[in-house]
């Protein structure tokens, strides 16, 4: 049997808007992506794919499921196929299908008892640098400086590291935790068993992943001193090349604004939020990598890299381009932004103010228009000589194309760009056509009624897993027909951390999944609300659950008064609890 661990982390290493995006032509539609059914014919697009959920739903035909039943539904492959698809694109190998030793099965469990200490660890440490920042007038001093108000050092989370008191004020176990070091906030010195932060006299950063979780910091130095900026080294929870710094943050306005802006700093970030631009993510301090440019098209259309106009901003916007080149789509649009040398996006807000930095925005030369540009750069010559190189330059950049229209205009441009047919483009790159595989249909039921009360507490516990801690399961276990919404909260109690997709999968597999499915499909069809108004509706539901429980366990009582002293007793109790919710 293949591991249940595995399965899930190949989930979550695959982007389903990558899979279904191969066979299905997508379109940004709100948070979702929306298309074609490939499962039934339809003029009218009611497919739909969320990339946070990661899963797929047709309002037409019904079809439903991961990137993992999508490949087998549509590709007609068996499960152990379309993981070895997945698996292969994630870059990982399928074990073979053994039992688990008890070796393996105590090494899973440890792997994820260190995990999960970790992420205490950096929660700790966040709480710890929040309340140390009023403390510190430099660093007040510092933020002010750089026209940051207040509200928008808590919207991020700022903080900062002192040298004194250090984190062994916070961890009792600060001279022998392996957690701390683990997680990248402590480190020990080589000559001694002594320990030291690794963050000090610097204003703090916290780097959150999609789901809100602090997966390690950034952290700024006050004066001079190298380096300026210190991230978290890489840990069980945190890899910078997967990671964007302010994502979380971003979010919505990224849906509102129909694009993301990519900027090199934390800084950049908090500064334009500052100046009411939101839609903003920085890269950890690496140059821009695949799997940031995958994370991005999952919540949007439209990427605009912000760069320094100097020679360094425009080696570091065509690494970016070419890591970009593989998810380019004829629906897709990545454009480049180029600021004077002596600007970067956090100091020409404050020079020139928001409206034109959204003006310089709108200028952003395109991908196409900055691939030209960048071949014409390097061989400038009018020579054939210079075309040459050009064209040598340009072929493994079309080859990591997608096979689409988009691919086909670079082509032609290039072609005249050179003077060269574009034939000859294709000849000497080497260019084959891609083969999409034929469609299957398939036939399934709808639903759409109204959602009930147990439907709704379902649906904000999917959407917001950690309110399931919050949820009073005495209280639903009351009645049989609650039995998948608790047994949904134990399960989440006991794998609080399992990814979107490894989850989805999960749910696939019980008996209660054709209500999951709804209450899924449902989620589509509504806006996402906060984790916080999610709770206060949790527990609104939960309170009129309460009081219809005690008035239909009243009008029984009541009727049995005289027969029992116990009953009055049961009677009187219920009255006053009943009273306590009004």
């Amino acid at each position: 049997m293949i591991p249940a661990e595995f399965i899930n982390d190949v989930l979550a290493r695959v982007d389903i808007v990558d899979v279904v995006g191969q066979y299905v032509q997508l379109k940004q539609a709100g948070m979702n992506r929306q298309g074609l059914c490939p499962f039934h014919n339809e003029k009218s697009p009611s497919f739909t794919v969320s990339p946070t959920k990661q899963f797929y739903h047709c309002f037409g035909c019904g079809a439903h499921g991961t990137a993992l039943g999508f490949l087998m539904e549509h590709n007609g492959l068996t499960f152990i196929e379309a993981l070895k698809d997945l698996a292969q694109r994630a870059g990982m190998k399928v074990p073979e299908d053994k039992p688990l030793s008890r070796q393996q099965i105590a090494e899973q469990t440890e792997r994820k008892i260190r995990t999960q200490n970790i992420s205490q660890a950096l929660d700790e440490a966040a709480k710890f640098y929040k309340a140390q920042l009023p403390k510190n007038p430099e660093a007040i001093g510092y933020l002010k400086r750089r026209g940051l108000t207040g509200e928008i050092a808590q919207k991020f989370g700022l903080g900062y590291a002192p040298e004194h008191p250090n984190l062994s004020s916070v961890f009792t176990d600060y001279a022998e935790s392996s957690s701390l070091i683990d997680a990248g906030l402590v480190k020990q010195r080589e000559d001694s068993t002594r320990r030291y932060d690794f963050f000090r006299e610097r204003v703090m950063f916290p780097i959150r992943n999609i789901k809100g979780q602090i997966i390690g910091f950034g952290g700024r130095i006050l004066d001079k001193g190298e380096p300026k900026y210190l991230n978290s080294p890489e840990t069980p929870v945190f890899q910078k090349n997967q990671e964007l710094y302010g994502l979380f943050e971003a979010r919505a306005s990224i849906s509102h604004q129909k694009f993301a802006l990519v900027v090199e700093g934390y800084m950049d970030v908090v500064a334009l939020a500052q100046s009411d631009i939101h839609n903003v993510v920085a890269t950890l301090g690496t140059a821009t990598s695949a799997q940031h440019v995958q994370k991005l098209f999952r919540f949007t259309d439209t990427i605009v890299f912000s760069f320094d106009g100097d020679s360094a901003g425009r080696k570091a916007a065509w690494r970016a381009m070419t890591n970009a080149l593989p998810y380019t789509s004829d629906t897709r649009t990545i454009k480049f932004l180029f600021l004077p040398p002596e600007h970067d996006p956090d100091s020409f807000v404050r020079e020139f103010g928001a409206d034109k930095f959204n003006a310089q925005i709108s200028t952003a030369m395109t991908l196409s228009e900055f691939l030209l540009y960048g071949l014409k750069q390097a061989a400038p010559e009018a020579n054939a000589e210079a075309r040459a190189r050009q064209l040598h330059l340009a072929k493994p950049l079309l080859q990591a194309m997608p096979n689409n229209a988009l691919r086909t205009q670079i082509i032609q441009a290039i072609a005249e760009q050179l003077r060269i047919s574009s034939n000859d483009v294709i000849d000497y790159a080497e260019l084959v056509t891609n083969q999409r595989p034929a469609k299957r249909g398939i036939e399934k039921s709808k639903r759409s009624q109204p959602l009930s009360a147990v439907e709704q507490a379902l649906r904000l516990i999917l959407e917001h897993r950690s309110i399931a801690t919050h949820a009073n399961l005495n209280l639903w276990a009351r009645q049989p027909r609650h039995q998948a919404l608790t047994e949904l909260i134990a399960f989440l109690h006991a794998q609080p951390d399992l990814p979107e997709a490894a989850l989805h999968h999960h749910l696939e597999q019980l008996n209660h999944w054709s209500l999951y499915q709804h209450i899924l499909q449902k989620q589509m069809q509504t806006p996402e609300m906060t984790t916080d108004d999610a709770l206060i509706t949790l527990q609104a539901l939960e309170k009129n659950l309460h009081r219809q429980y005690l008035d239909d366990r009243l009008s029984v009582l009541a009727n049995q008064l005289t027969h029992d002293a116990s009953v009055k007793d049961e009677y009187s109790q219920l009255l006053r609890e009943r009273a306590q919710l009004i």
